[in-house]
């Protein structure tokens, strides 16, 4: 699955959300590398923009999307794990 744009990925997250509760996706989110998850975190539970998250975190912006975009797709393999997918 290829996520090529802002709006895709926030919908996927945002789908995770509705069919997936909190405990799960708490879990998911734990198997992610640890500044991983908490962009994607910062980004979509605490409203950051990734350049707010890039200064926060003292990262460029270039290493927080590539965190943001690495982690939505580990997501997508860690609850479709039999998919062919391939990015």
């Amino acid at each position: 699955m290829k996520f090529n744009s802002n709006k895709e990925r926030r919908f996927y997250w945002e789908s995770l959300n509705i069919s997936y509760s909190n405990e799960e996706m708490d879990k998911a989110l734990a198997t992610l590398k640890s500044d991983t998850s908490k962009v994607l975190q910062l980004h979509y539970l605490h409203k950051y923009s990734l350049k707010e998250i890039a200064k926060l975190l003292n990262r460029s912006i270039a290493v927080i999307r590539n965190h943001h975009n690495r982690g939505i797709y580990k997501l997508y393999r860690h609850f479709n794990p039999r998919s062919s997918d391939i990015v």
